[in-house]
């Protein structure tokens, strides 16, 4: 019998949910241990063709998937699928905006805050339910979901058998104990991390950008409440979705006795200044996704407090038109009771996607893939001799802009243990329309203006209101020489703003006089080199002052002369001293020892930009990466790969000059990519 189905397949009935909006998006499978040539559409074809229902051997339904944490339960514990737990079961039996939702008998996951946040954008959710998935005919046992992860979508497949207890589900589930998509969406989060223990705490944030794509913080509101309440009046006119939350300590039954229940995440939904008592007030609209708004405090909706607001200014709060589970209250109240905001900004993917974001404002948005690699950017932190190793991306603002800065660390997932490196973002002033990058001197004289901080977390953000003018942004580790990869992002309110990463362009200033050479000057010189050479066919200086002084017996052609403005080329004596001989021949070395480090063999890889510059080459970020993975060694690269990276750049510049003089009318670009492309053959 098949590995993967296993279960006798039990015919359900026809209550799939049909959504409006059909979604059109690009994702990955991700089947865990399943071969990626395997999808969840053969995985179903075969279960109905073998009348089995499918067994996921990636996520098994045993207390390995739980977790240790529930182990004293495991024998009280049954996985059963949604016909044997209900006899009418449905996977969508309504708009699943609604966020309908129970906990579950052991608390809550990520996910129920994070639905709660979602109710002022439910079309969201849609995005993570792939359509055509219900107990008909084509039921199989397995359901398929969809997870952001680094910039795009992927897919998480499971089969559905769901832990239980005594004939309920153990986690979140559905109100209408019929519908089961909830229960199953949370079985595939659980999987995305490896067990239903990952996901309990209070990782709203994660959950949020999970299910959404956004950029996600959080804030204590004891930390600075006068920037919280800039922070939620900023935020409300953007494409920012707010959910504060009140820590249960020290509350008798949870509830406070204004009504609000601690451990209980509100989404923020408004907020408004209006005129009181001569004076003004700062009001806050919340709306409690679980229940009616039960808060009796200032400003609840049977309070007198609003007999003094005109009418108009009434209407335009919407005092009277509210839902039952929505309510204002005070900011200087919501700043006492509340301990936590969790923030999520928005892609622009999602104002387009939901219609109710459309009367707010849409963020911009920049990002970049990219990785700290020991020995060519990983540079470290501020104190470090070479930070400027690390990528630098350039920022112009033409007027005073505010800014969410994300830095992610990449890791995989799975049950993966995820260990953190401490890295953050530092931003300095940098001169206007700057294209190359910044030399570490350039950072001694360069003021910095903000920084995220450093420190071990899956997401570094940091909200900024920066003055117009230029910055540099450098993603920076805690010290040099740490590896990983990254996810940086930038969301703006300003629609101008320009940001490149800045780079080096690939040049020589070498003399490319190869080309003026013809077949029987060229051997004429390798005559003469082969006469003067040493066995292991080197030459030194005084062979070369022996070449070039060398005399004709029949007085024909000379050596070389180098007139670069002539058509022609006429060899002549030339006569030059040791010293110059010995240190034309020597010259790669001794750019080579000015960059030396400990007994002078090896040279710092994080150097060799320096060192090619002296020897004539600019070289970009892509052939600098390629030539220390060529030639380098735990961060070191010695004389012969200093000289081996010297003659690839060198041939590979002649090689590209000589095809495109060949080519004209071919853009700046196209060259560049070209010239990549020859060097990159060249190395390797």
């Amino acid at each position: 019998m098949d590995s993967f189905m296993s279960t006798p397949r039990t015919p359900g009935r026809n209550d799939s949910f049909i959504s409006n909006r059909k979604l059109d998006l690009s994702y990955q499978s991700a089947l865990s241990t399943v071969s990626k040539s395997v999808t969840y559409e053969s995985l179903r074809e075969r279960a109905l063709a073998r009348r089995v229902l499918f067994e996921d051997p990636a996520f098994p339904a045993t207390d390995s998937s739980l977790q240790i944490r529930y182990k004293s339960f495991v024998d009280s514990i049954d996985w059963k699928r949604p016909h044997e737990i209900s006899k009418r079961p449905s996977f969508i039996s309504k708009n699943p905006g609604i966020f309908d939702v129970q906990p579950g008998i052991y608390g809550d996951t990520w996910l129920v805050p994070a639905f709660s946040c979602l109710t002022l954008a439910p079309s969201l959710i849609q995005r993570c339910l792939p359509e055509d998935q219900a107990f008909d005919e084509k039921y199989a046992g397995i359901f398929r979901f969809r997870f952001w992860r680094y910039g795009e979508w992927i897919e998480i497949v499971i089969d559905d058998r769901l832990p239980t207890r005594k004939g309920q589900v153990l986690f979140t589930r559905n109100a209408d104990p019929n519908e089961f998509w909830v229960a199953l969406f949370e079985k595939a989060y659980a999987k995305l991390y490896g067990s239903y223990a990952a996901i309990q705490g209070a990782m709203v944030n994660w959950a949020l950008q999970d299910l959404t794509g956004g950029i996600t913080d959080s804030f204590i509101f004891r930390d600075n409440i006068n920037l919280m309440q800039k922070v939620i009046d900023f935020s409300m006119a953007r494409t920012t979705l707010l959910t504060a939350t009140i820590a249960g300590q020290g509350v008798p039954h949870g509830q406070f006795p204004n009504g609000l229940v601690s451990g209980r995440a509100y989404s923020v939904t408004g907020y408004a200044e209006v005129p009181y008592l001569g004076g003004s007030a700062i009001l806050v609209r919340l709306r409690n996704p679980w229940g009616k708004a039960d808060y009796t405090g200032p400003w609840n909706k049977r309070s007198g407090l609003w007999d003094s607001l005109a009418p108009s200014i009434k209407t335009k709060l919407g005092y009277g038109y509210m839902l039952d589970n929505e309510f204002w209250m005070p900011y200087s109240e919501f700043s006492k009771v509340f301990t936590n905001l969790e923030m999520c900004h928005l892609t622009p993917e999602c104002w387009n996607f939901e219609s109710k974001l459309k009367h707010r404002l849409p963020w911009k948005s920049v990002e970049a893939h990219r990785q700290w690699r020991r020995g060519f950017n990983a540079g470290g932190g501020l104190n470090s001799q070479i930070m400027s190793c690390n990528n630098q991306f350039y920022m112009e603002l033409n007027k005073p802009c505010s800014i969410v800065l994300s830095l992610m660390q990449k890791y995989k997932l799975m049950g993966e243990v995820r260990d953190f490196v401490p890295c953050g973002c530092l931003i300095f002033q940098a001169p206007q329309g700057r294209t190359t990058r910044l030399q570490m001197t350039n950072f001694l004289h360069s003021k910095q203006v903000a920084s995220t901080g450093i420190r071990a977390d899956r997401d570094i953000v940091r909200f900024f209101t920066l003055p117009a003018g230029s910055y540099v942004i450098i993603p920076v580790t805690s010290s040099p020489g740490i590896e990983g990869k990254f996810y940086l992002r930038m969301f703006s309110d300003d629609r101008e703003i320009v940001v490149r990463e800045l780079d080096d362009p690939d040049t020589s200033s070498f003399i490319q006089a190869e080309k003026l050479l013809d077949t029987e000057t060229v051997y004429v010189l390798q005559r003469r080199f082969h006469l003067f050479c040493n066995k292991y066919d080197e030459i030194d200086g005084y062979g070369l002052r022996q070449i070039l002084s060398y005399k004709q017996q029949n007085g024909a052609s000379q050596m070389l002369c180098c007139e670069p403005e002539k058509d022609d080329v006429h060899i002549q004596r030339l006569f030059l001293s040791p010293e110059t001989c010995k240190a034309a021949i020597t010259i790669e070395d001794n750019i080579f020892r000015k960059f030396a480090v400990g007994n002078g063999s090896v040279m710092d890889s994080y150097s060799l930009r320096n060192a090619l510059r002296i020897a004539g080459f600019s070289v970009s970020n892509k052939i600098l990466e390629a030539l220390v993975l060529r030639f380098a060694a735990k961060d070191l690269i010695n004389l012969e790969g200093f000289i081996n990276s010297v003659v690839k750049l060198q041939v590979a510049h002649q090689r590209h000059t000589r095809t495109t003089d060949s080519m004209p009318g071919v853009s700046t670009d196209d060259h560049r990519k070209y010239l990549q492309e020859v060097t990159y053959i060249c190395i390797y």
